[in-house]
């Protein structure tokens, strides 16, 4: 006799991992909104047809439930080509940091938001195939808002911050071609990214290999509709950053200023250096001359200390917090 009930349980076992890894985020009252931000700011009309200037790398998530992950991951991989990065951010990363602080560790899947939380305060990991490498801690994002999931505003995001993050109910067989289709019985959720539109449809770019839909591409319009989508507003420029495997360790033990010779001078110099406050071209040795006078100005401004120039003990404590070892 066939049992109704065995056959949606395997049927689940199918999808629970690779099309279930997609929960929706909770309402936050707090969450900014691109039509308000959208509401500010004059807007051109909007073209038949368009693509994000860049190619992104597909990812493929294999069968986990990590697709938040991997959907992140090629956000920031957007992001990244702006300034001419040719990255290859790892989504598992994302996915494994995401679960130490969603607060539903023992659930497959997790949310949008807290994806986008992981790459704002931690950063990506990139995977070995990147051209770019370096810590988490110099891929990060900034400011991320909310998208309404009608065609127009998901145009309308694309063309203003480039790819979205867009989320959908799966349905049994939903997913099976690159013309994804809505079903009747929801049965997970699922995370990807949208990079475009033509004439009829919605370009989306999955994460399911080269091998899947239209060389890892899928297209959508209203008949089935995503029911989350996120944009990322602001990158931190990686370019603009300290690496921090470049990072200098020491503890300064003692007032340092002008006319000074010292050793601890040139360690100084390096640190005003990594931190972005003296340019890196600015030969370092153990005189303290007015360019490292000038830096230490720039930090003091930067932590809010009297501007002296003088490097005393409230500047010491400070840099003392960031490089002592």
């Amino acid at each position: 006799m066939f049992n109704i009930f065995s056959f949606i349980k395997s049927w689940f076992v199918k999808i629970e991992d690779r099309e279930n890894g997609l929960i929706k985020s909770p309402d936050d009252f707090r969450d900014v909104k691109a039509k308000d931000l959208l509401g500010a700011i004059e807007l051109t009309p909007l073209p038949e047809t368009y693509r994000i200037p860049y190619s992104l790398p597909t990812k493929n998530q294999e069968n986990t439930p990590e697709c938040v992950g991997w959907s992140c991951a090629s956000i920031k991989d957007e992001k990244e080509r702006r300034e001419q990065n040719e990255t290859d951010a790892n989504g598992s990363f994302i996915y494994k940091e995401a679960k130490k602080i969603d607060g539903i560790p023992n659930i497959k899947g997790t949310y949008f938001r807290i994806g986008l939380q992981v790459m704002k305060t931690i950063g990506v990991q990139m995977l070995p195939t990147s051209k770019i490498q370096g810590l988490p801690a110099i891929f990060k994002i900034g400011w991320y808002i909310r998208v309404d999931c009608d065609i127009e505003s998901l145009k309308r995001a694309i063309y203003q911050w480039g790819a979205v993050l867009i989320g959908f109910h799966v349905y049994p067989d939903s997913w099976n071609s690159a013309y994804i289709k809505k079903g009747t019985i929801v049965v997970g959720g699922h995370a990807t990214i949208a990079v475009g539109w033509n004439k009829d449809y919605i370009i989306g770019q999955n994460s399911y290999g080269e091998n899947w839909g239209d060389k890892g591409y899928f297209y959508f319009n209203e008949n089935y509709l995503p029911f989350e989508s996120w944009a990322v507003v602001s990158d931190i420029p990686t370019n603009l950053l300290p690496n921090p495997s470049d990072k200098p360790k020491h503890t300064f033990k003692k007032d340092l200023f002008v006319t000074l010779r010292d050793p601890e001078v040139k360690i100084l110099d390096e640190c005003l250096q990594w931190l972005g406050c003296e340019p890196k071209d600015t030969e370092s040795n153990d005189y303290f001359g007015k360019p490292t006078q000038e830096a230490v100005k720039v930090f003091q401004k930067r932590y809010n200390i009297n501007g002296t120039g003088r490097c005393g003990p409230l500047t010491r404590m400070f840099l003392n917090n960031l490089f002592s070892s």
